[in-house]
């Protein structure tokens, strides 16, 4: 029976460590940080529902991946940073845009392509 007793002081001094929000983030309370050793925990949940892209997100977007695509064509410098590009193709094809995006890129890139093919036919 002690062994019993023991173990319910354990869950009850446990939960009492732990506080939960309405908005899904649990912490560690005064009492878990007081004691020597402890960490704080922080639990983060995912969003319930989507947020909205902008109205004018998906154009806007698609000239910056657009430049950055002629810069990497033309071996110039590309003005947005690579992390930028990155989530912003990532945000579009969570959006399910992604077909038309990639239908995009790849017209851009045969553009490309016949561009330069056409450049070599006409050298001497």
């Amino acid at each position: 029976m002690m062994a019993e007793d023991i173990r319910q002081d354990k869950k009850g001094n446990f939960s009492a460590l732990m506080e939960h929000n309405s908005n899904g983030v649990t912490r560690s309370s005064a009492l878990a940080a007081s004691k020597t050793g402890a960490s704080k925990k922080l639990v983060i949940k995912n969003f319930k529902d989507k947020p909205k892209l902008s109205e004018n997100y998906t154009e806007d977007t698609w000239l910056k991946l657009c430049d950055a695509v002629g810069a990497i064509q033309n071996s110039t410098s590309i003005k947005y940073n690579l992390e930028e590009l990155y989530q912003a193709v990532e945000n579009l094809c969570s959006y399910k845009v992604s077909p038309t995006l990639y239908r995009q890129l790849r017209q851009l890139c045969e553009d490309h392509v016949q561009a330069q093919i056409q450049q070599f036919r006409e050298y001497p």
